[in-house]
């Protein structure tokens, strides 16, 4: 009871956050920028659709704006109750091709998410997007 009652906290905090509108059908969009390693990234995480197995955003290179990755939620926990979520997701081609996976923390009220991205071929980078 006390893992329900955190994550609905987390979640209440979640949708708390300021939103962009987008021409994607992503209803209430967060828009974060960092890199994955040297990389530079945009990602765009739709905060209505955190439930494992669906598509929550996708997330572009910089220097290749027009192919965008998918990314669906594979699993998350909340750490607290002020807005800290372990957050895995799995990134996808436009093939539907499982391509990577993040794995790191998501901060709601700092808006950042940080951790390690693995590529198909097994390469690790760690990422920081806020």
């Amino acid at each position: 009871m006390k893992y329900l009652i955190s994550l609905v906290v987390v979640m209440l905090a979640c949708l708390a956050i300021p939103c962009n509108a987008n021409n994607d059908n992503i209803e209430r969009e967060q828009v974060l920028t960092g890199k994955i390693g040297p990389y530079p990234v945009v990602m765009h995480i739709n905060l209505d659709a955190f439930q494992e197995g669906e598509q929550v955003g996708y997330y572009t290179y910089n220097s290749m704006p027009n192919k965008r990755f998918k990314l669906v939620i594979k699993e998350y926990e909340a750490l607290n109750a002020k807005g800290s979520m372990r957050v895995i997701m799995y990134e996808y081609t436009s093939k539907g091709v499982h391509s990577g996976t993040f794995d790191g923390q998501y901060e709601c009220r700092g808006d950042y998410y940080e951790g390690t991205f693995k590529n198909s071929k097994g390469k690790k980078f760690k990422f920081l997007l806020q």
